[in-house]
């Protein structure tokens, strides 16, 4: 019975080792070579705005999301951060 037992953990412990030496590379490029058309999307970027920011005790993700919705902007606007500074937060909206 535990000669069966060891058997089958042998087993058991090669299958797991054999999933683990999978090559990254050839799950890449099955999923690329599987993919048949790529959607390119044109994105437009609209103002620039830089606020005042209390770098110490806030993200500069809650401020912009303030000053969104203070300029009457619908609160799931896109934006990119451009730049940061200790006090003020540049962002792009698109």
């Amino acid at each position: 019975m535990k000669k069966v037992f060891l058997g089958m953990l042998l087993m058991a412990l090669g299958f797991g080792t054999m999933s683990l030496t999978t090559s990254s590379d050839y799950v890449a490029k099955t999923s690329i070579n599987n993919q048949k058309e790529v959607e390119v999307a044109k994105i437009a970027f609209g103002p620039t705005y830089t606020i005042p920011w209390n770098s110490c005790c806030e993200s500069p993700i809650f401020t912009i999301e303030r000053d969104i919705v203070a300029r009457g902007l619908p609160t799931t606007t896109n934006f990119i951060i451009t730049s940061t500074t200790s006090t003020t937060v540049t962002y792009r909206i698109f």
